[in-house]
């Protein structure tokens, strides 16, 4: 059975030379790789599992040590605008707390800083030993982004990163939506409106919308309330009046933070006349029923692929991107939803009546 030791004899390396190259390790050069594991495949070497894995066991037994430096890449117009959202400020706490466990430091970058093109940053990031890039959600009308993608591992916490397309880590907003629509099911909701900014719907590549429409679909005994999608990036008072007092639904998808006084100053009361289940909060609170988005599994979970990356020296832009769906919510009862359902007639499995319509037994 060929082994390292055969693959450094044949190139005139050191074993542990061609043990860095096989692990793509950042330090050893894209030739070398290269030269190396095209030897390895000639000869036939494969690793022996039960040896990789012992190896693995032993360097996480070890304490760290320095590595390199990740970048938390922000971009909206204001400096630290991205603080605000408590889901960007949890994936940063994830970011840093999973890359620092492996011996990596974690920095914030902005790059609109005055006087420093996206170039010049890209050679400031590479100067300062920065080996990967972590995309916070950036603005949907983001202008173009010129950096040397070649020189970094590349990751996004959500899809507002368009180009280039890079591996995503974002939580599972669609399954979120089916949780959300359960919950409403079970407390016997029968009108769901679901009001969404335009922006947002972008931002989660409309999987939110989608998983409403096909919820709805599901649950033929449910009313046909058409969506509110708002068309700028901001609450919409008058329109959202218009929408509520026309479709008259009887609980209210959103993550809208002005909802519950909107709802209030119409003359509706919460819950009784109208109920409201948030499928995102960005400040939580004790009344506010609906999920609680842990983002700090999210940005944990996006340190370690990222690290993984680096580790197997992947830079720039992949071939194939892939996108990470982390299950990060858990369900808040709160207030703003009744308590319990009134005695109406619920429709039995909803997914195996749209499987059997489908197959044409119903």
């Amino acid at each position: 059975m060929a082994s390292q030791h055969d693959i450094a004899r044949i190139l005139g390396m050191s074993q542990t030379a061609v043990s860095f190259a096989l692990r793509g390790k950042p330090w050893v050069s894209k030739k070398t790789i290269k030269r190396v594991r095209a030897a390895a495949t000639k000869i036939g070497y494969r690793p022996d599992p039960m040896i990789s894995a012992l190896m693995a066991q032993r360097r996480a037994s070890r304490p760290s040590a320095f590595k390199a430096k990740i970048a938390f890449v922000t971009g909206y117009p204001r400096r630290d605008e991205w603080r605000l959202s408590s889901y960007a400020a949890g994936c940063y706490a994830g970011v840093k707390s999973g890359v620092m466990a492996r011996g990596y430091s974690c920095e914030v970058f902005w790059l609109w800083e005055p006087g420093i093109s996206n170039e010049r940053l890209g050679q400031i990031l590479w100067s300062q030993n920065v080996q990967g890039l972590i995309f916070a959600p950036l603005p949907v009308d983001i202008p173009p982004i010129r950096l040397d993608w070649s020189r970094f591992a590349l990751a996004s916490l959500d899809y507002s990163l368009g180009d280039p397309q890079v591996h995503r880590i974002v939580d599972d907003h669609g399954y979120g939506m089916e949780r959300v629509l359960g919950e409403i099911d079970k407390l016997g909701y029968r009108r769901p409106g679901l009001v969404l900014r335009a922006s947002q719907d972008v931002r989660t590549h409309h999987s939110r919308l989608g998983s409403f429409l096909v919820g709805r679909r599901l649950h033929p005994d449910w009313s046909d309330v058409a969506p509110l999608i708002l068309p700028e990036d901001r609450w919409d008072v008058d329109l959202f009046a218009h929408w509520l007092r026309r479709k008259k639904p009887d609980v209210i998808l959103t993550e809208e933070v002005e909802m519950v006084p909107a709802v209030t100053k119409l003359g509706f009361r919460v819950p009784r006349d109208v109920g409201i289940a948030f499928f995102h909060q960005n400040k939580p609170t004790e009344q506010l029923s609906g999920l609680l988005v842990n983002s700090m599994k999210v940005g944990l979970r996006a340190a370690q692929v990222l690290m993984n990356l680096i580790e197997t020296n992947e830079r720039g832009a992949p071939a194939i991107p892939t996108t990470t769906l982390v299950e990060a919510f858990t369900w808040h009862d709160g207030t703003t939803l009744r308590k319990s359902s009134p005695a109406t007639t619920r429709s039995e499995n909803p997914r195996r009546q749209l499987i059997a319509e489908a197959r044409g037994f119903v």
